[in-house]
């Protein structure tokens, strides 16, 4: 997943590597394949059954459950 994001966000391969401690040969060609796999609208039917033909409606709705995870809020202030 953190290959993913990386490619995704455009973060160099020997950066990634480095980082990770792997191989840079591997990595870059894993990245080459899931390039060109990107650039022909090609989908790969995932372990949890995902569609190959994509999904039905032009549009997606993501869920915002996770948008601040990690994040603190502000102490509740006490009333007297």
């Amino acid at each position: 997943m953190m290959l993913l994001r990386g490619f995704a966000k455009g973060v160099p391969t020997g950066h990634q590597t480095d980082e990770m401690d792997l191989a840079y040969p591997s990595v870059l060609k894993r990245r080459h394949r899931i390039q060109e796999a990107v650039g022909q609208g090609e989908r790969t039917r995932l372990p949890g059954g995902a569609p190959k033909d994509g999904l039905p409606d032009p549009e997606v709705e993501a869920d915002e459950m996770y948008q601040n995870a990690g994040e603190k809020r502000e102490a509740a202030s006490k009333s007297r």
